[in-house]
């Protein structure tokens, strides 16, 4: 689908930024942004975590019995409001980048900011919820804010999406193809262990810059037990391919609770119906290998609460993750190129209303308790593929 040109609209007059990244010439850029938010990682672990504080909003938050005539966003009227070129804030024909507001289940804030520093807000946009029920003729003052980043690229005539980004932490990639689909979300970071509530978020999100096939972005992350800046590369190809680099700051209460989810792969598992993958996957650098088989039935899906699921394994670092279908056998979704200050350790869990099937998280999980005792922080980096 052909989307509207806003480039012009973004380069007319001159321009004045403010705020941010470091001038070249008359131009504003966003490239210390990772750097910045370094040294905003420091500052904020030494004070307390706030978690966002989300205000009810009736008229865009889902509907609790999920019917298309109930008050509230269904997933398809949320889908609607962002059609097309609603919410995009860069297009230039090869990529564009697109805002979401809040609606639906996409509830945390994330501020944003454009390339050459230029503040992405809710007001730039003219979203029309006529599709919410009932329509509304504009969005109620509890929903006026973004979400999150929703990211494009051209294949021929079209433009599928390959990515996004919440500020919830949820971030989605996907292969560049005409059929072109998600598999699976991956979590930066969170703490503590539990994926449970709004522990963590994405504060801030800047575009850094972009070519022909590859996306940057700084992401500033904040969670009861860390703070982190975050550097986002994205490749896009028959296999996207995001590359992360994140520098962690562990706060005081990390004492208390070292392990933190630095990485999560999640998705939905089901042997009845339609699911993200069938089988996890965890490689060693010792060369052991473990698997585990979402379908086992003398797997323990618990009884709707969170289950950590034993898993077998003897090595000592870990090489990759990976979630997998039987068919075809290339990993849908993997973490490999693994590389950590800290040690890292690997954890399987389940939730299910309805056994056999539910969410499965595949958590990477970094000790920091080191980190602590020296007073510096925890670097790691690692490669996220998806593939068809």
């Amino acid at each position: 689908m052909r989307r509207l040109d806003l480039l012009g609209t973004l380069l007319v007059g001159p321009l004045f930024f403010f705020g941010c990244g470091s001038k070249e010439g008359a131009v504003c850029s966003n490239a210390d942004a990772f750097a910045e938010f370094e040294l905003d990682a420091r500052a904020a672990a030494k004070s307390s975590y706030e978690p966002p504080v989300i205000e009810a909003c009736p008229e865009l938050d889902l509907p609790s019995d999920g019917e298309a005539t109930s008050i509230g966003l269904t997933s398809a009227e949320y889908a609607a409001l962002l059609r097309g070129a609603n919410g995009n804030f860069f297009d230039d024909h090869l990529w564009w980048l697109k805002a979401t507001p809040r609606g639906a289940s996409h509830v945390v804030p994330l501020q944003m900011t454009a390339e050459r520093c230029d503040s992405v807000t809710f007001a730039k946009f003219g979203y029309e919820y006529a599709f919410a029920t009932p329509a509304l003729p504009a969005a109620p003052t509890c929903g006026r804010y973004l979400t999150g980043l929703a990211v494009g690229h051209r294949l021929d005539d079209s433009w599928p999406e390959v990515f996004s980004v919440e500020g919830s932490g949820l971030v989605r990639a996907a292969p560049l193809s005409l059929s072109s689909s998600f598999a699976g979300f991956l979590h930066i970071p969170q703490a503590p262990r539990s994926v449970l509530g709004r522990d963590a978020k994405l504060d801030r999100l800047q575009v850094v810059r972009h070519d022909g096939d590859s996306l940057e972005l700084a992401a500033f992350a904040t969670g009861s037990t860390f703070a982190s800046a975050m550097r986002l590369v994205l490749k896009v190809g028959d296999n996207t391919r995001l590359s992360v680099q994140l520098e962690l700051e562990p706060r005081a209460l990390a004492a208390d609770n070292p392990l933190i989810a630095v990485a999560a792969l999640s998705g939905w598992f089901s042997s009845d119906e339609g699911h993200d993958f069938e089988r996890v996957s965890v490689t060693f650098a010792d060369g052991t290998f473990g698997e585990t088989a979402l379908g086992d039935p003398g797997l323990n899906w618990g009884t709707g609460e969170w289950t950590s699921v034993p898993f077998a394994h003897g090595g000592s670092m870990l090489d990759s993750v990976a979630l997998l279908h039987d068919d075809p056998v290339t990993p849908n979704l993997m973490i490999s190129n693994l590389q950590s200050s800290d040690p890292l350790v690997f954890d399987l869990s389940l939730s299910t209303q309805s056994p056999p099937g539910g969410n499965v998280v595949a958590n990477l999980l970094v000790d920091v308790s080191a980190a602590i005792a020296t007073g510096r922080s925890v670097s790691l980096s690692y490669l996220l593929t998806t593939a068809p």
